[in-house]
């Protein structure tokens, strides 16, 4: 940035980038800690760099700050991680009360179908079946892999109808992928601070793959 090859957003979010590749690979919490919560402030979207600091802060008993700091993150782009870190943040808590965190949490964006999915799957190990499909309902018309799976467990789990559960499976098979980390044509299952192809950092984006928006031709 002092040379002038980069402005000053870009300095922002690569060195966040760096300080969370950083805490993610130590081995100290105390430095881990202390390094994404840098992060946050450099970049509070960075999505890895918000649910490790969450995790970490409550597991330093700052549940309040976590808190916060997840749900500043989830506004700036909701991402599951984030709800999977907001709705432990408090240990001990049980299904239930994971499940109203959750519903706080997705109210922020109340249009966001991850605020949706978060929902559904808490309501699902709260066994709140009738809440789930209810989350789910304005997915389900078109619904992607994560959606069909997820009915699939709620018909299994609520009503045993093993039928309807495979014909919702039978969909997950041909219904359009999720997004996913995805960089230089390759799809992780998580984040990675640069790109295995390239070594190119801070390449990996929460998108669709790429290869589902033109599929190949019958």
């Amino acid at each position: 940035m002092k040379s002038g090859l980069i402005d000053k957003p870009m300095f922002r979010r690569s060195r966040a980038v760096l300080l969370t590749a950083r805490a993610l690979s130590g081995a100290d919490r105390e430095q881990a800690r202390a390094d994404v919560t840098e992060a946050v402030k450099l970049s509070p979207g960075l999505v890895p760099a918000a649910a490790l600091a969450g995790r970490l802060l409550a597991e330093a008993g700052e549940v309040r700050k976590a808190g916060r700091l997840i749900e500043a993150a989830w506004r700036a782009n909701p991402h599951p991680d984030l709800a999977e870190t907001y709705a432990h943040v408090r240990r001990g808590d049980s299904a239930r009360d994971r499940l109203a965190r959750v519903q706080a949490l997705a109210k922020l964006k109340p249009d966001d179908p991850e605020g949706m999915l978060a929902v559904a799957r808490a309501a699902v190990d709260a066994r709140e079946f009738a809440v789930a499909r209810a989350a789910l309902a304005p997915l389900a018309g078109e619904a992607s892999q994560r959606v069909a799976q997820m009915m699939a467990e709620i018909e299994e789990q609520d009503t045993g109808d093993v039928g309807r559960s495979r014909q919702w499976m039978s969909r997950a098979l041909h219904a359009a992928r999720d997004p996913a980390w995805t960089a230089d044509g390759l799809v992780s299952d998580k984040w990675l601070p640069v790109s295995p192809a390239t070594g190119r950092l801070d390449a990996f984006q929460w998108k669709v793959p790429l290869a589902d928006l033109n599929p190949p031709a019958a």
